[in-house]
């Protein structure tokens, strides 16, 4: 599973919202048709999730802890809140995410005069994926991404909150 994760794209942090604009942080969920994710009740996060950033090199390289441990952190409040429990053995379903940052996007916008001028555009994404634990179906991906923005870490956390949150809407 750690293989998929990592091949699945670079992934990228988001930045967090609150009385901060989200208007650019765009959500998708994907859920299987088979999947009644009401009848899952336990959970474990599986290893290898974490958060990425590509270097100057163009290699990716993992980031700190805390920011996989806040992911984490919030993950576990939203699922709890619909009644899931994590458990450290023989889980319902596992929790996979892969989150990273680029720095060198770059946006085109025309200015007043008409010109176009390019700006460079740090983004973010995150995939998260819930996994059926015994026969290791995708039950639902969601992925999220958005602009990393230079915010205070109180509306750095509601920006990723409010992503989370989105992502795990309805199970």
């Amino acid at each position: 599973m750690k293989k998929i994760m990592t091949g699945l794209a670079l992934a990228a942090m988001i930045g967090m919202s609150g009385c901060v604009s989200t208007s650019d942080i765009k959500v998708e969920n994907v859920t299987s048709e088979k999947a009644n994710l009401k009848g899952y009740k336990t959970y474990q996060f599986l290893d290898g999730s974490g958060v990425v950033e590509e270097d100057s090199r163009g290699k990716l390289k993992e980031l700190d802890g805390k920011i996989a441990e806040t992911i984490e952190q919030i993950i576990n409040d939203e699922l709890q809140k619909k009644g899931k429990k994590p458990v450290a053995k023989h889980p319902d379903f596992y929790v996979a995410y892969l989150g990273g940052k680029e720095s060198s996007t770059v946006m085109q916008e025309l200015n007043d005069e008409g010109k176009t001028i390019v700006k460079k555009r740090p983004e973010a994404a995150m995939l998260l994926m819930l996994v059926d634990a015994q026969s290791g179906a995708i039950l639902r991906l969601s992925t999220a991404e958005g602009e990393i923005k230079s915010l205070p870490e109180a509306q750095k956390r509601e920006r990723l909150t409010y992503a989370i949150k989105k992502m795990l809407k309805d199970i």
